[in-house]
């Protein structure tokens, strides 16, 4: 999307951290904007920080909550009359040892983290794809999702998750217009790691967790800005860039692991003429849909 003004988004998770920087470069931008946030409290403080205009609005959801998403996609057309650009930005974390680990665990950041993610493209990707206006889809995944950490298997299964949707959601929907971006931001200054005050009952688990074996608790204060994470964010939409990174101490860590997946292919093998057929097939629709992304880019 090269021009945001008078554009239409919604935010998860939009009310703090990440999500307010990025609603406040979507303002700059002058698009106008839905902030969703599962904190009352939290939208309250947003709508202070960014003051009376009739560009934005402010609505409570859990992004868990099907029926809720699909109510809230209603209601930010029926406000703003149309929807070109999903935020799907709300997100929790948590790392219980391995011998404490539950269900609740897992289903809490599944259910926001990848859950979250899939109620926004299913309530509000139809919209936008009945305008046929163009639009975005930008996810925030994490640096977990590209790189592997210890103690730290559920938030990866679902940033992780977050990466394979958004890759082929990509190329499904160049043709239509719509790109599709994921965010990969490493430590921020944000509310993550106050994630379990934010659990929801339903996924109340027996007793607190406890803090595993691994790396230091970060100070407050320390991250990068989240409003200059927004700014990668939204240049993001403006350019159609499939992968936002903007932790630049993660490069040397991201090569060394995926030339490590690269050395395991095996060498010199016969492949069979039914595998050559599919992956030549496969190949061909990829091929097609790089296309339609690289006439997306001339526009």
């Amino acid at each position: 999307m090269r021009i945001i003004f008078n554009k239409v988004a919604f935010v998860t998770g939009g009310a703090s951290g990440i999500g307010l920087g990025i609603v406040r470069r979507l303002l700059a931008h002058g698009a106008r904007v839905m902030v969703a946030d599962l904190r009352p409290d939290h939208l309250t403080q947003a709508r202070e920080l960014l003051g009376p205009t009739d560009s934005v609005a402010f609505l409570q959801v859990d992004v868990c909550d099907r029926a809720a998403m699909a109510a809230a996609a209603e209601t930010t057309l029926r406000h703003f009359g149309k929807v070109h650009i999903l935020v799907n930005n709300a997100g929790v974390g948590t790392c219980p040892a391995v011998e404490e680990m539950t269900y609740e665990d897992w289903d809490w950041v599944l259910g926001v983290n990848l859950g979250g993610v899939i109620n926004g493209i299913m309530s509000f990707l139809p919209h936008m794809l009945a305008q046929h206006e163009g639009g975005h889809i930008l996810s925030t995944a994490s640096m977990a999702g590209l790189i592997p950490t210890a103690n730290n298997f559920i938030y990866a299964a679902s940033k992780y998750g977050v990466r394979g949707l958004s890759d082929s959601l990509r190329l499904t929907l160049a043709s239509r217009g719509i790109g599709v971006s994921v965010l990969y931001p490493g430590l921020t200054r944000s509310r993550m790691l106050q994630s379990e005050e934010n659990r929801q009952p339903k996924f109340a688990r027996p007793s607190p967790v406890g803090r595993p074996p691994g790396p230091v608790t970060p100070l407050p204060e320390a991250g990068m800005d989240p409003n200059e994470v927004g700014e990668m964010a939204v240049e993001g939409i403006l350019h159609n860039t499939a992968y936002i990174l903007s932790h630049g101490e993660f490069h040397d860590e991201l090569a060394e692991h995926f030339g490590e997946i690269l050395r395991r292919f095996p060498h010199d093998q016969i492949i069979d003429p039914g595998r050559q057929m599919l992956e030549a097939a496969r190949r061909a629709e990829t091929a097609a849909a790089k296309r339609a992304l690289a006439s997306m880019d001339k526009l």
